[in-house]
């Protein structure tokens, strides 16, 4: 059984890792979640394969910037588009 994207998000701050959550609202209510790390490693899915590559790429840049907090709206292929928001958690 694999790991959920809190349980990787979790172990990956205990390590002291820099880690990003990408997060998308469906219009129903759920939440779905891409961690993303600065070497342009993922895991979990939002839901549209495009969709992951460009947010993994965006939260690289953010990474590279100074990562902050944000919310990005992304078109998706059939013309709607999402609002992603993009975290950066880490340990109290």
């Amino acid at each position: 059984m694999s790991p959920s994207v809190d349980e990787l998000l979790t172990a990956s701050l205990v390590r002291g890792e820099r880690v990003a959550r990408a997060v998308v609202v469906t219009a129903g209510g759920e939440e779905r979640a891409l961690l993303i790390w600065p070497a342009g490693h993922t895991f979990g899915d939002l839901g549209w394969p495009r969709l992951n590559q460009r947010v993994a790429l965006y939260a690289e840049q953010l990474f590279e910037k100074g990562p902050r907090e944000m919310t990005k709206a992304f078109d998706l292929p059939d013309g709607t588009r999402v609002d992603v928001r993009f975290e950066f958690p880490h340990l109290a």
